[in-house]
């Protein structure tokens, strides 16, 4: 079991629980309190009145949350040797459980350089793959709309653990395996799929991208049609306004640094960070000479600091780094 680090946040009580709840929601966010009628954006003041609302944003992943349909689904998670969730929203009616497992980082959902998922969106994806497992929730699940735990009138609410979680401590409970190896792709479990998504539709984009384009408008809306073909291959889909946020990160980093012009920027940024480098290690080796003819003339480290103007510490490292 990891151990837990006691600058952590701590969560002394349930109402501390849910006061830290509502104070990392977004400011808008998605709700309803009837899923046959359909969701809408409100301001949070108004949306945390509702029965279900999204509790994380679009940019950030700041809990994740499982859905667990059985009658015991309030403590099934003991039974089963997984962490305790920090809240529980249960139906009173058929024992139903939404899990809410706060992060005391909250993970950036963008992808970012290379046009790759990060590294902390894909161990998260990971992690919560291996936990839809071992919790035996529901696969589909989109850590879209939750029950609202702020509505403890329609919702029997708990609390049990006290500390917020990183990904590293809930790692501990699970068994990761080949889960980790980011040159397979992930199961279709829960954010599993949207790194499948994303790859797919990246290495898409990739080759596309080499035809000639009329404009960033069109290119666009084919890497979300294409986005949108893949999805429809998944036995649960992801919804459509996640497919979108997808989409268009691809469309927009494939344009801006695998287009004509995008590649042409990219091929100047990496000739000017050559000549930068090869500058420096032309003044290092000038400078380890120096040192070295200093060294022979039997002039000590101090001497020759005082010489050359540079620190002993970056002597010792010109040194050690001889082949420079």
């Amino acid at each position: 079991m990891a151990i837990i680090n006691q600058d952590r946040l701590i969560i002394n009580t349930l109402q501390d629980g849910l006061g830290f709840f509502e104070s990392s929601l977004p400011p808008y966010c998605t709700c309803t309190d009837d899923l046959a009628v359909g969701v809408r954006t409100l301001p949070k003041k108004f949306a945390t009145q509702k029965k279900y609302l999204k509790p994380n944003d679009k940019m950030n992943l700041a809990w994740l949350v499982y859905d667990v349909d059985r009658p015991t689904a309030t403590f099934d998670w003991y039974d089963l040797d997984c962490p305790p969730p920090n809240l529980i929203a249960t139906s009173p009616d058929n024992g139903h459980a939404h899990l809410f497992y706060g992060l005391d980082t909250p993970v950036w959902l963008q992808f970012g350089e290379q046009g790759r998922a990060g590294k902390a969106y894909r161990f998260a994806s990971a992690v919560d793959v291996a936990l839809t497992t071992k919790l035996q929730a529901d696969p589909a699940y989109t850590k879209g709309l939750a029950k609202n735990p702020l509505r403890n009138d329609r919702w029997v609410v708990q609390k049990f653990e006290s500390y917020l979680y990183d990904l590293y401590w809930l790692a501990d409970w699970v068994d990761l395996g080949n889960l980790l190896d980011g040159r397979r792709r992930l199961p279709e479990v829960g954010l599993g799929r949207n790194c499948t998504l994303f790859d797919k539709t990246r290495l898409w984009a990739y080759r596309a991208i080499r035809s000639n384009w009329l404009n960033f408008d069109t290119w666009r809306y084919m890497v979300h049609a294409v986005a949108m073909r893949y999805n429809c291959e998944f036995s649960s889909p992801l919804p459509e306004k996640e497919v979108s946020y997808l989409s268009k990160s691809v469309a927009t980093w494939v344009w801006e640094n695998m287009s004509p012009d995008g590649f042409r920027r990219w091929g100047d940024n990496r000739r000017r960070k050559s000549i930068v480098v090869r500058k420096a290690r032309l003044i290092s080796k000038k400078r380890l000479q120096d040192i070295q003819d200093l060294v022979t003339q039997h002039k000590s480290k101090q001497e020759i600091s005082e010489i050359l103007g540079i620190s002993i510490r970056r002597i010792n490292q010109l040194i050690k780094d001889q082949d420079l």
